[in-house]
């Protein structure tokens, strides 16, 4: 509309339906997906959103099936309907975990998609030392975050630790 007035135009076509909110959120997250300059970002929230607004409406994935005959979750759903694979999806959405800094520098193409989703299985108070440790050192390794998470599991994260483990590895 805003574009419409900018141009002069006093009358801009539009149809009007009738949606519950869950509905409007499919059909806005269907419209902006597919946009070609959408950030790894902004698709991680509007699967996000799409997957938790099917969910709650208990939309019928078993309508259609997958190739073995079974029924379809609702990652296959929106990723077939945006071209990607289910995993595909999933890493999306693993994004939203990131801290708001670190999802900058995903979208800014400072860290590698992939390494972001490992990241993104970090605590975020880790996730907070790994923020500064990139901005201090540069990029990190895939190998440096599988070290971390393993490190994670079998004793408490100190800052220092973490340095360590990146700088040995």
């Amino acid at each position: 509309m805003h574009a419409a007035v900018m141009a002069g135009l006093t009358m801009i076509p539009a149809i009007i339906r009738e949606m519950s909110d869950d509905d409007a959120t499919i059909a806005m997250v269907d419209a902006n997906i597919q946009r070609e300059e959408l950030l790894p970002s902004e698709k991680g929230f509007a699967f996000k959103m799409k997957m938790e607004a099917m969910k709650r409406q208990g939309k019928r994935t078993d309508l259609t099936s997958n190739q073995n005959g079974g029924r379809l979750e609702t990652a296959e759903v929106v990723g077939n309907e945006s071209g990607i694979s289910p995993n595909q999806v999933r890493r999306y959405i693993r994004l939203t975990e990131l801290i708001p800094e670190l999802l900058d520098m995903v979208d800014a193409k400072r860290i590698q998609f992939t390494i972001a989703v490992e990241i993104s299985y970090v605590p975020q108070n880790i996730q907070q030392w790994v923020y500064e440790y990139i901005r201090e050192n540069g990029p990190i390794k895939p190998k440096q975050i599988e070290i971390l998470r393993k490190y994670i599991k079998l004793e408490p994260m100190t800052q220092r630790k973490l340095i360590q483990i990146f700088n040995d590895s």
